[in-house]
């Protein structure tokens, strides 16, 4: 009785240290998770641009920007939370000359956040040509213009101030321009003349002689001018009650003004003809009609310009 009494503590010691071995291993075996999360990396190919800083007297021939292919690693948040301007390449040529040089690429001239390391290097060098400056070129600035205006509204005039500017830069930057355009103006719905300040589309490598990139345009609008012809208009008679009869019956009349008001009169019908008989004898008369145009609209020519008017006895 007593023997059998004395054997329960120790199984309850044994099932406890089952228990404590069991929360020990799911323990290791997080922190090994977590620690294996924590030193697993992955690669990413990046393109990034090449800084290149040049002694004063010399400038890039090639007006494009220079890149370098890279793969960097690390793991997945800093790849994702990386930040494209934080890496670049930056070289220094303050020791070149003129002319074409190969300049070999270093892991040293890669330019990472510490979060990332540089694993490959697949660009292996770049080409620079480099010129000395500056030469000058006296070019006209040319107005660029997009959009359209309200309608029956048009451009009729476009100044530039200035109207030409002073460029300078390398012989083999210039050779090529003989003009600068503006950064397009936009003329979306535009029903009257305005002014506007407006950059050079010049690059960055080309220099300019005055302090600012920017001319002022002004842009003249106005109403847009249409000429139409309208055929076979009735001439009517007035001021007479007894029959009579006008021949030829209808008019041909070229017409000139807004195109919002020409376009309006051929179907609004404003416009009239009428021939006066105010007290005209009986017989035939050679007479001219009057013409009712609307506001701002002249005409251009009538046909015929009389009519032959016979009034009954």
């Amino acid at each position: 009785m007593n023997a059998m009494t004395g054997s329960i503590p120790t199984k309850k010691r044994s099932c406890g240290t089952r228990v404590l071995l069991l929360a020990l291993f799911l323990l290791l075996g997080t922190a090994t998770v977590v620690l294996f999360l924590k030193n697993y990396r992955q690669e990413k190919e990046l393109i990034v641009p090449a800084t290149i800083n040049l002694s004063e007297n010399l400038l890039l021939a090639d007006t494009s920007q220079h890149s370098v292919k890279l793969v960097v690693s690390g793991s997945p948040s800093a790849l994702k939370q990386l930040d494209t301007r934080t890496v670049g390449c930056q070289l220094d040529l303050s020791g070149l000359s003129k002319g074409t040089h190969i300049v070999v690429l270093s892991s040293s001239d890669i330019k990472l956040p510490n979060s990332v390391v540089l694993t490959k290097l697949l660009t292996p060098s770049l080409t620079i040509t480099l010129e000395t400056p500056p030469f000058a070129k006296r070019v006209d600035v040319i107005a660029v213009l997009k959009g359209k205006p309200a309608p029956g509204y048009a451009v009729t005039g476009v100044s530039l101030k200035p109207d030409h500017i002073v460029i300078k830069g390398s012989a083999s930057k210039l050779e090529k321009i003989d003009t600068v355009k503006t950064q397009p103006i936009d003329l979306e719905t535009a029903s009257e003349s305005f002014k506007k300040e407006v950059p050079l589309d010049l690059p960055e490598t080309i220099g300019v002689t005055t302090s600012t990139r920017i001319v002022v345009a002004k842009i003249n609008v106005s109403e847009r001018i249409i000429t139409r012809v309208f055929e076979k208009l009735p001439v009517l008679g007035k001021g007479l009650d007894i029959d009579y009869t006008i021949h030829p019956e209808t008019i041909d009349l070229t017409l000139t003004g807004p195109e919002t008001i020409v376009k309006a009169a051929e179907t609004d019908r404003v416009i009239t003809v009428t021939v006066d008989l105010t007290g005209l004898s009986s017989g035939t008369h050679l007479l001219r009609a009057a013409i009712h145009l609307p506001v701002q609209v002249t005409l251009i020519h009538a046909n015929p310009e009389q009519f032959k008017v016979e009034i009954a006895k």
